[in-house]
Order: structure tokens, then sequence, then C-alpha cells
């Protein structure tokens, strides 16, 4: 519901393109056709935006599909933002509790000269699944960064707090301008 709310609020501005972004949530759909299906997906629907919004609920961390979006969307040198939705009343179970922003368990280690993609478990740092080695140019917010967390490199607004309706293009905006685009 909460994710529903930010991805209509176009709704009462006439179009995607005036609130700031194109819906690109694609797991939904492929669910039932399996994981390089949902790959495939992903990497098509990614091929063609400049920025990767990444709505942060109570369970959004630790959900691999969006870890998989982030370390795509940062290897394509697309921008990055997260928007905190825990605060959105839904009607049926009110406001949930705020998570942990999944930019605080993703991160980058250092392998053959080029960045590694990794992910904090309980059990320390290991290698993220399914994706590749990059280098630190793929993106210009990399360029100097020896073993980047994402915290480090991306801004976080809250949904409520933040006015998301009124802000929400000016987040996309400035997540673009950082990564060049």
């Amino acid at each position: 519901m909460r994710a529903q709310i930010v991805k209509n609020h176009h709704v009462t501005k006439g179009s995607y393109t005036s609130a700031g972004f194109f819906d690109g949530s694609l797991e939904e759909k492929a669910k039932k056709e399996g994981d390089d299906s949902v790959r495939r997906l992903i990497n098509a629907g990614l091929d063609s935006c400049t920025v990767l919004c990444v709505l942060i609920g109570h369970e959004t961390y630790m959900r691999r599909w969006v870890q998989y979006e982030i370390f795509k969307s940062i290897a394509l040198g697309m921008g990055v933002v997260g928007i905190q939705i825990h605060e959105i009343a839904d009607p049926k179970t009110g406001r949930d509790q705020a998570g942990i922003s999944p930019f605080a368990c993703l991160g980058f280690g250092r392998k053959q000269d080029k960045l590694c993609p990794m992910i904090h478990y309980a059990t320390g740092w290991k290698d993220a699944p399914y994706q590749s080695l990059i280098t630190e140019s793929a993106a210009p917010y990399l360029v100097g960064k020896d073993r980047p967390m994402l915290s480090s490199l991306f801004v976080e607004y809250n949904w409520m707090a933040e006015d998301g309706y009124s802000n929400f293009a000016k987040w996309i905006e400035s997540a673009a301008r950082a990564a060049g685009r």
C-alpha cells in the first residue's frame, strides 16, 4: 500500500513524467518465471533509466532483487536515491516501523583492482550473488572510493517528513546530477 501511494502520486499531477519518474518495478510480474527471467526483466527495465528510486520499507533491506537492482544500477552508472515510506499510513495497518536502509547493508570491496559488490549478513561481508566486478569509473560517485559503503554515497529522504509529494521530482533530479546524468 505504501509503495503504491508513492508510485501513484503522479495521478494528481497529470503524468509519470510530470511527477518525475517511470514505474520500473518488475519483480511482481516475473515471480512465477524464475530467477533468470527476473534478472532479464530488471536489466531491461533499467536499460533506459537514469535514476533508481528505492522505496525503503520495513523489510526492503533483505530483499534480494532490491539488492540486485541497486548494484546493477550502480554498474550502469545510474543515480540512486532512497525514500523511506514507513510513515505513510496504511488504512488497514497504520504506520510501519522504520526498516534498515539497504544502503547500510551494501557496499564494495576490492578484487583484482576492481570493485566487488558485497552484502553484509549476520555472519559478515560476502560477495553479492549475480553481480560482476566493476571499475570505479562505472559511476562518478565511485571514483576515488576504495571500499565504499552505499550509505556514504546515496541520499535518503522520508516521504512524509520531507513532503515527497511536492519534492519527489527534485530528489530524482538531484540523484541524476550526482551520477552525471
